[in-house]
């Protein structure tokens, strides 16, 4: 069986300056609370690793297959309550087949098995704090662990062989999240690997960009054919520009239909569709379907729409034992059994990235009491040795 330890580590004396030498400055949230933390590290056996990659990419192939009968079922996409208005673009958008760039499944690591807490297959989070940072830390740190981070070089990977399929124009616009510190340095991010790609990469603010008398989208009188764009889906959607996406004319990444993935309707979906799954938790619409699995246990509140934990409730026989407040309590709610992700007493989520189709890397992220949140630190993790890694990393 796969194990994962929380073990003690010494941090850099200079990490901060170091990050900001690798163009990363978001380091510290807007509380003052720490984004990045070194003074602990996790570390996984390889088993734990073979574990987790293939049931990465086993779930991420069975959530194409729920996106797949949500497109061709009648009122399939209601029950993730996109808006009418766009719902012909999602079905375009899956049956033009537009490209997946990246995503990262959310684990809880419980008795040697991941479980699936959520799937942010829109527009993820953590980028630099799962590349370049690990990365850093690993050789200075760790140089003699193994390590997985997010695999840059997989990403630019993916830009070269979406450009020589000319599935994306030879310029991307890249967008991020208006007035977002952490955002801005996702767009640096993205803007270096998109050129490493041979790509025009042109970094603008969702506010700069118009729509033409054509409905094409522009900037600075451009026609914007790409996007990587850190706007949600569920905003785009119910924008008052939502009305010009079909005849836009643009490939965005990840494309619309990635709104159902990063949708927590997908978890009571998956539920019904693969129940018992040894990698899903109990999940419905309302808390009567999760209760009945596990009587008098704990269950999960989220709304559809959510990000970094926001209005995610715990509770048990309707008391609440731990609640996030937020600005997506108006979204209708989905249920989830809790499982308890605690190692050493510290609530742990496993990221797992998804680059194309394939398992691409490891971000560890922790909080200490039961709900992981947008402010919840990034903590280093390491590997340890086998022939089964080295092969898996190329080494």
């Amino acid at each position: 069986m796969g194990t994962l330890r929380r073990l003690p580590s010494a941090p850099r004396p200079d990490w901060q300056a170091r990050a900001r030498q690798i163009g990363h400055t978001y380091f510290r949230n807007e509380d003052g609370s720490p984004a990045w933390r070194e003074d602990v590290r996790y570390d996984f056996s390889s088993q734990a690793v073979q574990t987790l990659r293939r049931v990465t990419e086993d779930l991420h192939t069975l959530c194409l297959r729920v996106v797949d009968d949500a497109v061709n079922t009648p009122g399939g996409l209601d029950v993730f309550h996109i808006p009418p208005l766009v719902q012909d673009v999602v079905r375009a958008s899956w049956r033009r087949d537009e490209p997946f760039l990246l995503g990262r499944f959310d684990f809880a690591w419980c008795d040697g098995q991941p479980k699936l807490i959520e799937y942010n297959a829109d527009t993820p989070a953590t980028v630099p704090e799962s590349t370049r940072m690990q990365s850093l830390w690993r050789a200075e740190v760790a140089p003699q662990a193994e390590q997985m981070p997010l695999d840059a070089g997989r990403i630019v990977a993916r830009l070269l062989q979406l450009r020589a399929e000319a599935r994306v124009s030879q310029t991307l616009h890249i967008v991020p999240y208006p007035d977002n510190t952490e955002d801005a340095v996702h767009a640096r991010y993205y803007r270096d690997w998109a050129q490493q790609a041979g790509l025009e990469a042109v970094q603008c603010e969702l506010r700069d960009l118009e729509i033409s008398t054509r409905g094409h989208l522009l900037h600075k009188g451009r026609v914007v054919r790409s996007m990587l764009r850190m706007y949600p889906w569920e905003l785009m959607f119910r924008d008052r520009g939502a009305r010009h996406l079909a005849q836009c004319g643009c490939v965005f990444l990840n494309p619309p239909w990635t709104a159902l993935l990063s949708n927590k309707a997908l978890l009571p979906v998956l539920w019904q569709r693969y129940p018992e799954h040894p990698n899903l938790l109990p999940a419905g619409f309302d808390p009567a379907t999760v209760t009945a699995h596990r009587p008098g246990s704990w269950y999960v509140e989220k709304p559809i729409h959510a990000r970094g934990g926001e209005n995610v409730r715990l509770l048990k026989a309707d008391r609440i034992l731990c609640a996030e407040g937020g600005t997506y309590g108006a979204y209708p709610k989905v249920y989830q059994a809790f499982a308890d992700h605690s190692i050493q007493g510290v609530t742990a989520s496993v990221g797992a990235w998804v680059i194309g189709h394939s398992f691409a890397g490891i971000t560890m992220r922790e909080s200490a009491d039961r709900i992981i949140r947008h402010t919840s630190p990034i903590v280093p993790h390491t590997i340890r040795r086998s022939s089964f890694v080295s092969r898996l990393l190329g080494r």
